[in-house]
Order: structure tokens, then sequence, then C-alpha cells
């Protein structure tokens, strides 16, 4: 009956262990990097990673006559090892960049030879050394739990005898099936620093069976091994874990000799424990305290030669130990290393065997029970042989269950084998003297014919866990192939939509083209006749401008001439009226000579301040339909009557404010011009667009010469130097002011302020901006350094929309969404007037108000379509213009004195006189 026990736990054992190593290591196949020598000096490189000379690439020979790759990487002052056991689904090609981060990141140094479920642990100081198992990467041989037992010691063996690491120093860290590796090295060192078991196992069966006791068949005996390690142990385990229950962790913790303080990680899973915080807080204060620790050093040092007795000692068949769950009570092991030799103990006890015979019909049963056994062995064939052909269907599910019933069938058949063949042990260890030989022929025969059953039996089990890991790789590289294969069917759906598209907008764009080549010819021919115009235009400008100067001499000559005459009316004037005062003091005529004298004076002095001041315009001189969908922006030509306006249908148009006639156009604006302004010498036009962008216009030829670009929102405000022609500031709704140099053609500073800016005005002398902003505040900027000079709250908490300078540049005017417009003095920054009016009410962000040249009036939109003008020195309305049926948008007035025009939303233009 022992005999046969002990055969039946040897076969089970068998297929058990054989089916444990099958799931237990899953190598990448292909393997993710290769090992190339280097020629010039015989460095192993990884391909298709580049050299780094603090990196070590090894091949590391074992015990069992295979080669493990290995990767050490250097940090200087180190002075701990970790050397690391991993899982069992990657290599190090697949870890290598996570190597090379945790050198720099952590400051480690680091060994590693191919691994599996590498995470990044976050250490300070220690050497971490990593190692792949036999079977894995580049490493030769296969995976097996006893190579992977001189696979870790090969890595010790390599840190002590190549880097200099003991026992004293080192930290071995297993994870999930690595555990088994390091606890059985952790239980042969006395002296080790410590140990880290992440989500360990108690062993291989209890993962896959809740068996309560330790069989010498079973792979990874954990729960037998770290009663011996003498070391700190840390134990850290997810609550979660759905692969390895959290239960194999608690009750490794509880078999420690030297405890420390375990990890439970709550609704941690099997694979993601490094992502909690508390797992690396954890780990640095294991490690930290061992460190601080008193080193374990004994009187007598083993070498690594000692490992090989040890290691010999644990290949061999272990005695089962006594159960240490508190469930069950311990039992005596009928497992032994070695068979019993039963015909000995038969044949030297003749006279107890004599006492029991066994009959025939006994021995019949016993033949009986073998023919039943073979009726069993058929229907497990045949179940094995079902659970095969379901494998062939590729269906998950249906294997699982084939898998299950052949083990529940295992199982069956195991107890009916005991049940069967109890009389046969029975009538085999009690033979009849007389016919003992023909027995013990027969009991052999029999013994020899179960042997080959399991021996079958065994090689089919192999053979349907081998089909079932087949078909499970099938199965997922089918799925990848068919996801890839979706993927790929979408993105040529795209690429064919795009392409239609493509084509689609290709056929727009090439009749757009054809439209454009049309209009370019048009335009040209336009282009032509324009040119001949400007340049009869420009001859007649001249003339006119000749003209003008000849008339303004004259004017001046006459002016001069008319301040001598009143000089000399008046000395003429002061004598006769002395004479007479002396002639006829008696008399009346002296008081009408005094009246007939300051008569002429105060007329003659009327006359001349006429002359000299700007005009109240009163009536409208011409009303022009200038742009379609509105006219944002107006100006006058310096020294001119010349008007240049832009507008939402993205041109800027040149009038004759004498006639109301049209003189030119300029093309090339991409979006709404929003503000204009123009060089002192009249020959360039700077226009601020809703495309964000300016551009810059020859007035003479009607080119544009300069596109800038830079800013990323609307420019809505522009304004030129009035000594220079050369510097132009614009401001846009991205909260930038941009300085440009129109000879470069490029921005030559920005300002970057919280507030968008409005309005933009040069100062006389070229070096300060005055800027007004959304906030309400006028801020005053040098041009140079960009710094803020001085602010004041000019309307705060309103929008300022306009600003403009006097011609004396001492003076100047802003506008703002609380319908107010104060002047301001330059000196002090103080309000020097304020004026509003009743009704008066600013349009827009951007309504331009304006002042005359003689600063004595303020004429500014309203948006009820009416133009106030308002005496400075009164501080009250002289004169209200109403002609604009629609909100009324910019205002300008001529440098001459007169005239007036005014622009409202719906692109109309009015001239008044």
């Amino acid at each position: 009956m022992f005999t046969r026990q002990l055969f039946t736990l040897g076969v089970m054992g068998g297929v058990t262990s054989s089916m444990a190593a099958k799931f237990a290591f899953f190598p990448p196949n292909p393997p993710s990097y290769k090992l190339n020598t280097k020629d010039a000096t015989g460095l192993l490189l990884m391909d298709p990673f580049p050299h780094r000379e603090n990196i070590d690439v090894l091949r590391l020979p074992t015990r069992r006559g295979t080669e493990i790759a290995a990767v050490y990487v250097r940090y200087p002052m180190a002075t701990t090892t970790l050397l690391y056991s991993h899982g069992n689904a990657a290599d190090i090609g697949q870890m290598y960049e996570l190597f090379i981060e945790l050198s720099v990141h952590l400051r480690v140094n680091l060994m590693g030879v191919e691994l599996v479920e590498e995470r990044t642990l976050g250490l300070r100081g220690p050497i971490l050394a990593v190692y792949d198992y036999s079977g894995y990467g580049q490493s030769s041989g296969k995976p097996t739990e006893q190579n992977t037992y001189a696979d870790i010691e090969a890595a010790y063996k390599c840190l002590e005898e190549s880097y200099g690491a003991n026992q004293e120093n080192i930290i071995l860290y297993g994870q999930s099936v690595g555990s088994g590796p390091t606890l059985d090295l952790a239980a042969r060192l006395p002296r080790l620093r410590a140990v880290v078991l992440h989500s360990p196992i108690l062993s291989g069966l209890r993962v896959m069976y809740p068996v309560k006791r330790t069989y010498w068949f079973d792979i990874y005996k954990n729960i037998d091994k770290i009663p011996l390690v003498k070391c700190p142990v840390l134990i850290i385990h997810g609550t979660s874990d759905e692969v390895v229950d959290c239960s194999h962790g608690k009750q490794l913790w509880e078999l420690c000799q030297e405890k420390y303080e375990p990890l439970w990680l709550k609704g941690g899973n099997h694979c993601d424990l490094e992502l909690f915080p508390e797992y690396l807080r954890h780990l640095k204060k294991f490690i930290s305290s061992v460190e601080k620790a008193p080193s374990r050093r004994s009187s007598s040092r083993r070498s690594v030669d000692g490992l090989e007795h040890s290691r010999r000692s644990t290949d061999c068949f272990e005695a089962p130990r006594k159960s240490t769950d508190r469930r069950e009570k311990p039992r005596k092991s009928t497992d032994r290393p070695e068979k019993l030799r039963l015909h000995e103990y038969k044949f030297n006890n003749i006279d107890k065997l004599e006492k029991l015979r066994v009959p025939l019909d006994q021995m019949d049963r016993s033949r009986r029970s073998v023919e039943y056994h073979e009726k069993s062995r058929r229907s497990i064939d045949q179940q094995l042989e079902r659970a095969r052909k379901s494998v062939d269907w590729s269906q998950e599910e249906i294997a699982k269950e084939a898998i299950t019933h052949a083990l529940k069938a295992l199982r069956k058949r195991h107890l009916v084998e005991e049940g069967a063949h109890a009389p046969a042990i029975i009538a085999l260890s009690r033979p009849i003297i007389s016919q003992g030989s023909e027995w013990k022929e027969k009991a052999e025969n029999l013994e020899t014919e179960l042997q080959q059953c399991y021996k079958a039996q065994s090689r089919l089990s192999e053979q349907l866990v081998v089909e079932v890991a087949e078909s499970r790789a099938s199965k997922n590289l089918l799925q990848e192939k068919e996801s890839q294969i979706n993927s790929l069917q979408e993105e040529l759906g795209k690429i064919r939509d795009e392409c239609s598209q493509l084509k689609t907008d290709l056929e727009e764009k090439i009749t757009a083209l054809e439209l454009v080549m049309a209009e370019n010819k048009e335009i040209r021919a336009q282009l032509e006749k324009m040119t001949i115009k400007a340049k009869d235009a420009e001859a007649e400008n001249k003339m006119l401008v000749d003209r003008l100067m000849l008339q303004k001499m004259q004017d001046a000559e006459r002016l001069n001439e008319v301040f001598d005459i009143l000089v000399l009316i008046k000395m003429k004037a002061n004598a006769l009226y002395e004479d007479l005062m002396e002639r006829h003091k008696a008399s009346g005529l002296e008081n009408l000579a005094k009246q007939q004298v300051d008569g002429v004076v105060r007329r003659s002095e009327e006359g001349a301040e006429d002359f000299m001041d700007s005009t109240v315009s009163s009536a409208c001189k011409h009303k022009i339909n200038a742009h379609n969908g509105g006219c944002a922006s107006i100006l006058f030509e310096y020294n001119s009557d010349r008007l240049i306006s832009g507008g939402q249908d993205k041109s800027i148009k040149l009038w004759d404010t004498n006639t109301g006639s049209l003189s030119n156009t300029l093309y090339g604006c991409l979006g709404s011009v929003l503000d204009l302004s123009i060089t002192h010498d009249n020959r360039s036009v700077i226009a601020a667009s809703s495309s964000n962008n300016l551009y810059v216009w020859d007035v003479y030829s009607g080119r544009v010469r300069h596109s800038l670009t830079g800013h990323t929102d609307k420019v809505c405000a522009v304004d030129v130097s009035k000594i220079s022609s050369r510097h132009v500031v614009s401001a846009a709704y991205d909260r930038t002011i941009k300085v440009w140099d129109l000879q470069k053609g490029y921005c030559v500073n920005t300002i970057i302020f919280h507030s968008n800016c409005n309005a933009l005005a040069f100062s006389m002398d070229g070096q300060t901006i005055f800027s007004g902003h959304v906030d309400g505040n006028l801020r005053l900027w040098d041009i140079q350094t960009g710094k803020l000079l001085s602010e004041v709250a000019a309307h705060a908490p309103a929008a300022v929309t306009s600003i403009s300078l006097s011609r004396g540049g001492n003076v100047v005017l802003t506008s703002g969404r609380d319908n107010m417009h104060n002047l301001f003095d330059i000196r002090s920054l103080e309000v020097c007037r304020s004026l509003r009016a009743t009704g008066n009410r600013v349009a827009s962000n951007w309504s331009r108000s304006c002042i005359s040249p003689h600063e004595n009036y303020v004429a500014a939109g309203s948006a009820d379509g009416s133009v106030c003008i308002w005496s400075i020195s009164k501080a009250d309305i002289v004169n209200t213009l109403k002609e604009h049926s629609a909100p009324v948008l910019c205002c300008s007035w001529s440098g001459l004195g007169k005239p007036l025009a005014s622009a409202d939303k719906n692109g109309i233009v009015c001239i008044w006189t």
C-alpha cells in the first residue's frame, strides 16, 4: 500500500509540476533585443540601444551549463546592492530605458540580467542588480525551477567576484514568481542585509490549488524556506490581487524570523503596486532602516563555493513538511526520496507471510480492478481527446472547461485507483509460498502495465497543457491581427475620405485660381489706367501745391502788410490823439477822436484773429458712400485737405474733399481696416487689420511695401512717429504693443501687458508712446526700453476708445465708453478739461474723436448719428452736426483748420465746412 501510494504521488507530482512550469514562465517571443560584440574592443553591446560608458552588458555562465544576459549600470558612492528577481513576461530590452531613467533620476547603480514586469523603484543610494531567467531574452536554456536557482546564484557570484559586493551589503528583491529564487538564495546566506518580497507566493501548487500541505513535487516552496531567512523581511502585497491572493503574503509574513512592518496596499492588484505613493515611501523607509542597522558579520565567512554544496542539498527531493495551516492537524509524511525494499521485507518474514494467504477469487477481483482501471483510463483518454479537440475551436472558455473536466477526472481516477488496486497491493505483498514466483511475476507485469498507463496519462496531460498554451497564444495573436486589420481599415477609410476631400478642395482651388487669374488681368488693366491717372494727379497735385505755397506766401505778405498798417495807424492815431488833446482840451473832440481810433484798431485786430483760427463747421459739403459694411477710420494728409478712409470692404481710399471725388484706391489688405496712419512726408499709409497684420502702401505707386506679421489677434490701433517715417507702433487684442522698423521690415520691440490696448499715439519727440486700454487707464511707455513710465486712470473702469495728440504736443485728448472726453496736460498728466453732452454716446471700443489744429475745438461722433463740437475754452458745445443715419465711428480735422470729416457704420463719409 505504501509503495503504491508513493508511486501514485510521484506520477501526479510529475504532472502537476510540469503543468505548473508551463503556467509559471512566459518569456517574450521574439526577444526585444540582440547582443553584438564590438570588433575593435570585444565589448558586448545591446542592439538597438546605444552604448553608454556607465553600463556593462554581460554574459554570465551558470552551474547548469546555461548563459544568462546581464546589464550593470554604475553609480558612484553607492554601498548597497539590490538584486532583483522579477516576474514572468518581459526581458531586458523592454526595460532598458527604465534602467537608464532609474540610474539618472534616482542616482543608483544598476545591474540588469533579463527580467520581467520591472518597475521603477525610486531608490537613492543602493545598486540595483536585475537578472533574466534561463530561456528569457538572449539567455540560453529553458525556464525551469532549478535553472532559476542557478541563475540567481550566477548573478550573486558576479556581484561578489566582479563588483566586490558581499552578503552584508546585498538586498534581495523578489516579485511574484521571483520570490522563489529570492528565498532559496536568502535561506542559504546567513549574513544577508535584507529581503523584499513583492506579491510573493507560498508555493507554485498553492497558486493553482488550495492545498493544505506541502508535497515534494511542488515548485518554489517558499512556505518551507522563509523560516530559514535570518535577515529583516519586508512583504508588499495588494489586497485586491487577482493572480496571487493576499493571504500568501500574510502567511509568509507570519513565518518570518525577523519581521518588518508589512505594506498591504488597499485596492492594489498584482501588477500595479508601484503606482501607489505608499509603495515608494515604505520601500525607501525600509532600505534606510536596514542601511543604518549594524552589519551581520560573523567570525567566519563562507565563499561562493558554499552555495554549490547547499544547492546540491536542495536539488534532491525534499522531505514533506508539516503543514503550517492552522486549519489542519499535522500528520506524518508518507513521501520518501527512496523506494522501500518490499521484496526483502517479504522473504525475510516467511512465517508471517504464510498466515496472509490470499485466495484465488481475491486475485480475480484484483485482475478485474485492473480491467476497471483500463476502462477508466480509456474514459480519461476520451475526455482528454475531447478537451484537445476543443482547443482547436480557438475558444478559450471551452478549453478552460475541458482542462477543468480533465483535472476532475484525474482526481477521481486517483481515488478509484487507490480503492481498486488495494486488494492487488495486499495480494502482492502477501504471496503464497508455493506460488510465490508465479504471483511475483504477475505482480511485476501488472506494475509495469500500470506504470505505462501513468506514463501515457502524464504525456497526455503535458500535451494537453502545451496545446492549451499554444491555443491561447494563437488566440492572442489572432486578436492582435484582427485589431491591426480593424485599425488599418479605419485608417484606410480616413485616408480615402481625406483623398476625396483633397480632390474636392483641389477642384475648388483650381476654380478659384482661374477666377483670381481673370481678376488679376482685370486688375492689371485697371492698374495701368490708375497709374496713368496717378501720374496725371501727381503732376496736377504738384502744380496745386506750388500754387498753394505761392498763395500762402502772398497771404503772409498781405498779413505782414496789415500788421505794418495797424502799427502805423496806431502810431498815427496816438499822435493825432495827443495833438487833438493839446488843441481842443475844452471841446468834445477828444472823446470823438478816441472812439474813432479805438474802432479802427479793434476792427483790424478782429480781422487778423479770424484769419488765423480754425472754423466751426456747420454744413455738410459732401456726403460720400465710401465703403460697404462701414468705415472704421479716416484721417487727413499732413498740411493737406486730401482725406484717407479705410473700411470693412478691405480697401483704402483717397478722396478730394473739395470735389468729393475718389482720387485713388489701395488694395491688398486681407481683413477689415480698423485704424489708419500716415508718415509725416505723406508717402506711406499704414493700416491696422483684423487679419492680425499691418499693411504699408506707397501712396504714389499704390503698391504694398510691407506686410508686417507678428500679432496673433486682430490689430486695432496704429501710429507713426511724427519726426521719423521709420518707426511704427501697433496694438492688438493679443495683449501686446509692438514697435516696428519700416526700413528693416520687422518688429524691434514688444511690450506685453495684461489689458488689451484700443488706441495709440506717438509723442512729438518720438520717444514716448501713449496707450489707452480696456481697463480705462492711460499709460506712457518708453519706446527704447519698453518700460512703463507713467499711468493714470483716464476713464476707469470704462474702456478708453480714442487718443488724439494736439499739434503743439502739450495736450492729449482721450475718449472712453463712459461718454467722457478728457484733455490731459502731458507735463503733469492732470485733467485740464472734461467735455460731456447729453445724448452724446460713444458708439464702439474704437470710436475716434479729434482735436482741432489750433487746439480750440474738439469733435466727437455719437451713437445717434450726430457729431458734437465743443469749445475747449468754454467747455461747452458750440454746434451739433446731424447728417448721419447710423452711429458715427470716427472724426478727423484737416491740419489746415478746415474741413472736418466724419464716418459712420454704414460706410458714409461726410465733409463738413
